[in-house]
């Protein structure tokens, strides 16, 4: 295995943390002598290829500076003068296929199957979950069902559809009325297909709740509401395709002032937030989290590696599962490479165990197709 191909980027409310993960990736690739492709996709969902040094994904000019290098290569335009097959989609960028390929991306169209799909037909392996399993491990609501008919804790939960907001009255009296059934203020809301805490908000009261439905519907069609818990948040990073293992728990610890761990606490709130690995937890409790996580994992067909997520109630010990991120983030802040760096494994190997699981996962998956 010589050459790897990163892709980056996405129409996505997670572009940016996307550009950060591609940037520490591309420099560990790089670092153990891989030959990287570089693949970002914009926010207008143009595939442009990175031609210049990856510091510029640090910044928010990536995309200009792409196109720049890329026209100044190919002077005669974008034109494809032959019939597209995925099977050359990376030869006609850079002039080869790459033996595996890592997709640092994040949030809808790029973690939720889209893009795995997209590479199914490349017929190259690639980092992390299949279809099914991005798919499932996006949407939360599904996610939730699945572990819950597995008999996993979850936290209770309500959905609301924007249909039922366009059916409901002004004030929306019967959607309010059906949250408050199930559930206690406060309450969590936030999109079904939603990730880095985007689009996520919290109800104290009716009215709260019924701005919050208004804002949130903005992002899906689908909106989770959670029961609110005075938790800790606790994070496994799991790797592994068939026997996957977990190095030990993390956890989130926030400042007083926040109010909860949304997205500008995770990526830009300096200070706001810290990293504790291993989390100060009794052995017994860890080990059963350990085991949680890789459960959670299996049952939704994972592949590769997934960040897994806790809540963990203060006032009774019970234990929940959260959600599950089936392509986790490599940022400087990000737990999942910290935590395999905790046991030993920094991130050159890391990603290079990833393209090796990705290629035993291909090889495994293949299978004779018939027209």
């Amino acid at each position: 295995m010589n050459t790897v191909a990163v892709i980056f980027g996405g129409v996505s409310t997670e572009h940016l943390v996307s550009c950060r993960s591609a940037f520490y990736v591309i420099n560990a690739l790089k670092e153990l002598k891989y030959d990287v492709l570089p693949l970002g996709i914009t926010k207008a969902g143009d595939w442009l290829p990175l031609l210049v040094e990856p510091e510029v994904l640090l910044t928010e000019g990536w995309e200009q500076a792409a196109y720049k290098a890329w026209h100044k290569k190919h002077a005669r335009g974008l034109k494809i003068k032959e019939v597209f097959n995925p099977r050359r989609f990376f030869t006609y960028f850079f002039g080869k296929n790459p033996e595996v390929i890592f997709p640092a991306v994040h949030g809808i169209n790029c973690e939720d199957g889209t893009l795995q799909g997209f590479l199914n037909m490349t017929d190259i392996p690639y980092v992390g979950s299949g279809v099914l399993a991005s798919a499932l491990g996006m949407n939360k609501i599904f996610a939730k069902q699945i572990w819950a008919a597995n008999k996993l804790p979850v936290v209770p939960y309500y959905v609301v559809t924007r249909d039922d907001l366009a059916k409901d009255s002004i004030g929306l009296p019967e959607t309010s009325a059906a949250v408050e059934k199930v559930l206690t203020y406060p309450i969590f809301l936030k999109p079904a297909s939603g990730g880095s805490s985007v689009g996520t908000f919290k109800a104290g009261n009716r009215s709260e709740l019924v701005a919050a439905l208004g804002e949130v519907s903005k992002f899906d069609r689908e909106i989770l509401l959670e029961q609110y818990i005075p938790a800790r948040e606790l994070e496994v990073a799991v790797l592994g395709n068939l026997q996957p293992q977990a190095p030990m728990v993390g956890e989130i610890l926030m400042q007083a002032d926040v109010a909860f761990y949304d997205y500008e606490t995770k990526y830009f709130a300096a200070g706001a937030s810290s990293l504790a690995l291993p989390a100060d937890l009794p052995t017994d409790l860890a080990e059963r989290i350990l085991n949680l996580a890789q459960k959670a994992y299996k049952v939704l067909g994972c592949k590769g590696m997934a960040r897994v997520d806790f809540f963990l109630d203060r006032c009774s010990g019970a234990l929940y599962l959260n959600e599950i991120n089936s392509l986790p983030g490599f940022t400087a802040t990000s737990l999942y490479p910290q935590a395999w760096a905790k046991a030993g494994i920094n991130l050159p190997a890391l990603v290079d165990q990833l393209c090796r699981l990705a290629i035993a996962e291909h090889q495994a998956g293949r299978r004779v197709e018939t027209i």
